[in-house]
């Protein structure tokens, strides 16, 4: 009798056990997501406080002991999450992509049979792109020579460039490159048309709207890179 309410009591014991060890790793995953949710909400507000007073203030005018303050945090704790201002700002240019809903429009690009159609898809997206970010954007785009910057600007060249390549190779599949441009030459004339600079030129420095910007451009990319119906080849 002694030796089955022993037995009972071993097995119930290793039930507690294994109950408490359970209840334990519930409640370190709740622990780690607790702090996981912490530290995003810490970095989510720090790039929202940048992305503000880089808007109001410029890059070279916005301090990281500002951005703490007004982000309701330690400036170590800054540091801590971002090694400079220049990790804060490569965090908000690498949003902005996923903000402008890049994967949809990449989708309707690749998806769009026309080339022709492809390439104003192209221009759209940069519209978009450059108006959703347009503080950002003009931040980087004024932030000197820190290296984080300059290195996200020939990022930006090469994504752009992901983005162009495919339609002028789609271009040129269908003879619809202008005459005696190569596809390397149409990249590089898209990549410049294209370019952040001339955004800014055209909307803050003209007073163009997003669509008069963006019609601007398609009607330059046709211009500069297609052949030209009815006209012979090489007097494009």
């Amino acid at each position: 009798m002694s030796a089955s309410v022993s037995t009972v009591s071993d097995v119930q014991g290793r039930r507690d056990g294994q109950a408490g060890s359970s209840g334990s790793a519930r409640r370190r995953r709740y622990r780690s997501a607790l702090r996981d949710e912490r530290a995003a909400d810490t970095r989510g507000r720090i790039a929202a406080a940048a992305r503000e007073l880089f808007a109001t203030r410029g890059f070279a005018g916005t301090t990281v002991a500002l951005i703490a303050e007004h982000a309701g945090v330690a400036t170590p704790t800054v540091y801590a999450v971002f090694s400079s201002k220049g990790e804060i700002m490569r965090e908000l240019v690498s949003r902005l992509e996923t903000e402008a809903d890049g994967e949809d429009w990449r989708a309707r690009i690749e998806a769009e049979p026309d080339p022709r159609r492809k390439l104003e898809w192209y221009a759209a997206w940069h519209r978009t792109l450059f108006a959703t970010g347009r503080d950002v954007l003009a931040a980087a785009l004024n932030a000197g020579g820190d290296p984080a910057v300059l290195d996200l600007r020939e990022q930006g060249d090469r994504n752009a460039q992901a983005w162009l390549e495919p339609i002028i190779d789609a271009l040129a599949a269908a003879d619809m490159l202008a005459p005696g441009l190569t596809q390397q030459q149409a990249v590089d004339r898209g990549l410049m048309l294209s370019s952040l600079e001339l955004y800014f030129r055209a909307t803050n420095g003209r007073g163009w709207s997003d669509e008069a910007y963006q019609q601007w451009l398609t009607e330059l990319l046709h211009h500069q890179l297609l052949v030209t119906p009815g006209v012979p080849d090489g007097k494009n």
